[in-house]
């Protein structure tokens, strides 16, 4: 039994195609894209399962899985439900890895695949689910223990190891510890000359000497992304703003440099993130002219929902000082969007069709502005 090779078994062409859709890429780009993320997920899973209150989070949330729901991923992600399944993957992401490592795994995806983070972050948001669905479908009833899940891994941690692309590596994110134990090739370790006592006077030394070298190297490594986000200066966002000339709606490129002191890095980059999130919104909103047009814009509104998410996440983990400074770059890119959004719901009929869409993620935003 091979892990990765089921949880592909499931992408058929018809999956691959409506994923494809759901983040804007072909089908041969989104299956080149799943080769890598799916691995790259179980790999991640099978480092938080190398202990045991790891495998114990990773089985909390197998049991809020809808395994039914799952068996028929081509009606799933083809339907009206697939923005609610990756809203659920961006939610997993965050419990089982944090914002750090996820943020991490998708910014190495990004760049391994040459596409942007905001699309990398959906892909993984909807795969997350269908992979650990499949994890569930190991145990009988979809139930699975610590126990049973580490066994599971540590099984399948060549199967993850292979199948990760060449010049793919996610570090310590995605290390999946070699296999052993469980009776095979396990020798019991040599006998130590070291006195029994000497590593409990030792512990407290290493114990601080380990918290002394991680700080100090946090903040070089800190160090080095503000000296790189000084060079690169001002965040600059290229936005849209609509204007009404002659009784005609139009859309005007407008250029604009937002200050955000780069000292405040993971403000800064949160705030890319958001862009892409506001000029996606600004996108398919300004392309609304009538009820059809508010129709046709449902879908592209759809797939942004998993970004916010991701982004909602990640600002809830921002410092006093950087969310402070991330919330007023919301603010300041609010106002526009607000007028783009007002622009849209005033034609006749559309704020019945987009609103039940836009309101709640309008109201996602402006807490994140506030």
């Amino acid at each position: 039994m091979n892990l990765v090779d089921l949880v592909k078994d499931q992408l058929t062409s018809q999956v691959l195609g409506s994923l494809g859709s759901l983040i804007n890429a072909s089908e041969s780009d989104t299956r080149s894209a799943t080769n890598a993320a799916v691995p790259a997920l179980l790999g991640g899973l099978a480092k938080l399962a190398s202990s045991p209150g790891g495998a114990g989070q990773i089985a909390s949330a197998l049991g809020g899985l809808d395994l039914g729901a799952l068996g028929n991923l081509a009606g799933l992600l083809g339907g009206s439900n697939a923005s609610r399944l990756g809203d659920q993957g961006g939610s997993l992401l965050g419990s089982l890895f944090g914002t750090s490592a996820t943020s991490k795994m998708v910014e190495t995806i990004a760049g391994f695949l040459g596409m942007k983070p905001g699309i990398a972050r959906s892909l993984l948001a909807y795969l997350a689910p269908i992979v650990l669905g499949m994890v569930a479908k190991q145990f009988t009833g979809g139930r699975a223990d610590a126990a049973g899940l580490q066994r599971l891994f540590a099984d399948q941690g060549d199967n993850i190891r292979r199948a990760i692309p060449a010049g793919l590596s996610l570090g310590d994110f995605g290390a999946v510890a070699p296999q052993g134990g469980h009776g095979r090739d396990y020798r019991e370790p040599a006998k130590s000359g070291f006195p029994a006592w000497l590593p409990l006077v030792l512990l407290p030394l290493l114990a601080f000497g380990a918290w002394y070298l991680m700080n100090r190297d946090k903040e070089a490594r800190k160090a080095v992304v503000i000296e790189e986000e000084m060079k690169r200066g001002p965040v600059t966002v290229d936005r849209t703003e609509v204007i009404e000339r002659e009784g005609k709606k139009l859309a005007d490129t407008v250029i604009e440099t937002i200050s955000i002191d780069p000292k405040f890095v993971e403000a800064v980059r949160l705030s890319k993130n958001a862009t892409e999130l506001f000029g996606g919104l600004t996108k398919a909103l300004t392309g609304v002219t009538s009820v059809e047009t508010a129709r046709t814009a449902i879908p592209e509104l759809e797939k942004l929902g998993p970004v916010l998410t991701g982004v909602q996440s990640e600002a809830e983990q921002l410092s006093g000082e950087e969310k402070t400074a991330f919330g007023e770059f919301v603010t300041k890119n609010l106002g526009l969007l607000q007028k783009v959004i007002d622009t849209a719901m005033a034609i006749p009929g559309v704020k019945e069709i987009l609103g039940p869409v836009v309101t709640p993620m309008l109201d996602t935003i402006r807490k994140l502005g506030a």
